[in-house]
């Protein structure tokens, strides 16, 4: 039934889940965003070195997916150091929920630049988080 992906989904769920919740930790140190990002770059090379030598030493090359990915790189730690400062300023609880929301956005290119389709059960999914999103960050 899943193919394959569920557990990959899942350690993908909980490896955010605690990337989304500990800069709020690292905000209540000494330690400035600007400084935490490069030990969380030094975290994401650990991962690159092993799967480099878990395909020994050989990655294949393409230009075009080597550029696409890069970019993936330039706007994640962007994303992420960015995440890092709004968290030195605001609560954790609200600043996740609201850094979550990126995938409305990439549904939303997923529509308009790879000409995706999105079922009525979909749309109202979407419809239904912004309005918990707007629940959420109302002031009361």
């Amino acid at each position: 039934m899943t193919a394959g992906w569920f557990l990959p989904v899942l350690i993908a769920v909980v490896s955010w889940a605690g990337m989304v919740f500990l800069p709020k930790l690292v905000a209540q140190t000494s330690l400035p965003p600007t400084s935490a990002i490069l030990y969380e770059i030094l975290g994401g090379v650990t991962v690159a070195l092993i799967v480099f030598l878990y395909l020994g030493g050989k990655a294949q090359f393409d230009a075009k997916g080597a550029a696409i990915s890069y970019a993936v790189g330039l706007l994640g730690f962007t994303g992420t150091l960015a995440y890092f400062w709004a968290v030195t300023k605001g609560p954790v609880s609200i600043i996740a929920v609201l850094s979550a929301m990126y995938p409305i956005i990439a549904v939303l290119l997923g529509v308009f630049v790879l000409h995706e389709t999105l079922s009525l059960r979909q749309m109202l999914g979407i419809a239904l988080s912004m309005v918990g999103l707007w629940l959420l960050v109302k002031p009361a």
